[in-house]
């Protein structure tokens, strides 16, 4: 490490080592940066600074939740597709019912013997 670097110039953007640095309004500067642009920088507002920042934190966070509600939604059909595509379960057939006639004989011939055993 030939020079000590620290950051990033405001007004250039080229790196600053230690020794050619000039910290004010919250910025780091080259020493001809700042004597020849330094004042265009305003003095920062730590209130709106602040504020700025914890935008950025929300607008991340709401981010988040968005991608996190949309692989939800993915996920939700995906299942829903997989419940789909199961196979179903073959219904025993059953068989063949009797003609309707078939079976008014038999109540018929059940009438009949109750009839006989009413009458004795």
């Amino acid at each position: 490490m030939a020079e000590d670097f620290v950051d990033m110039c405001a007004v250039c953007k080229q790196g600053v080592p230690r020794a050619s640095m000039v910290y004010q309004k919250g910025k780091v500067f080259h020493t001809q940066c700042f004597a020849d642009h330094g004042s265009s920088f305003p003095a920062p507002n730590h209130e709106l600074n602040h504020l700025s920042a914890r935008t950025r934190v929300e607008l991340v966070q709401l981010k988040n939740l968005k991608a996190r509600d949309e692989l939800e939604k993915q996920a939700a059909k995906e299942s829903a597709k997989e419940k789909r595509k199961k196979p179903k379960k073959k219904s025993k057939k059953r068989p063949a019912k009797k003609p309707k006639t078939q079976r008014r004989k038999k109540k018929a011939k059940v009438k009949s013997a109750k009839r006989r055993t009413k009458r004795r």
